[in-house]
């Protein structure tokens, strides 16, 4: 599109009043693809998004939600839509800050997760499992955070949205890492958890990599 149409769309889009949210509920970082579905789903949230859900270069916008909103969750939310590995090869400097987490993260399981899946998809979505872990690692890493979880005032949650149906057949949000437990079934026992129905639990708590 002729990038002035674009700025006159922009001009004479109306603008519909709303009431903005008494508060938010959570601070989702995730991919900006998806900032869309979540501000609809989610309108109470807090949104940071770039292209691969990555918090190092948002670290401080984080602490801000946290300490300043007190919202009760940081949520890392990746999408399998995106490919990672093309995200690696971008020609560009300012990519070894914002991708420093997930280029780390391919460099030391890259060759593994190759021998592992053959399948592209399935081999995108658990590169998505570790770079989402790596996110978690650096944020628990956090003084002040692990004080508000160990309080529960503060939970630290992966999620991945399954647009590619490699995880069930319908696109839907998984969790796949609770304040840095990996293994569903450790998550699924959490006593934190017993509130959501063990129905729930079993469907959309899951992973490909579960002993990693």
């Amino acid at each position: 599109m002729n990038p002035v149409k674009v700025i006159e769309k922009l001009l004479l889009r109306e603008c519909i009043e709303s009431n903005p949210p008494n508060g938010y509920d959570s601070c989702i970082v995730c991919s900006s693809s998806v900032v869309w579905r979540v501000s609809s789903l989610f309108p109470e949230s807090f949104i940071v998004s770039n292209a691969a859900a990555q918090i190092f270069s948002n670290i401080a916008t984080i602490y801000y939600a946290v300490n300043e909103l007190n919202v009760p969750l940081v949520a890392i939310l990746g999408t399998t839509a995106i490919n990672l590995e093309s995200l690696l090869k971008l020609p560009t400097s300012s990519a070894e800050v914002e991708f420093k987490l997930l280029r780390k993260t391919y460099e030391e399981n890259g060759e593994i997760l190759i021998s592992m899946f053959e399948e592209p998809k399935q081999l995108n979505s658990a590169l998505l499992e570790l770079n989402i872990d790596s996110q978690i690692e650096k944020l628990l890493s956090i003084e002040e955070f692990k004080e508000k979880i160990d309080r529960r005032e503060l939970a630290i949650c992966g999620f991945i949205l399954d647009e590619d149906k490699v995880y069930g057949d319908k696109l839907s949000f998984y969790l796949i890492n609770f304040n840095g437990i990996k293994d569903p079934e450790d998550i699924r026992a959490e006593e934190i958890l017993q509130e959501i129905p063990e129905s729930i639990r079993k469907q959309k708590i899951k992973r490909l990599l579960v002993q990693f």
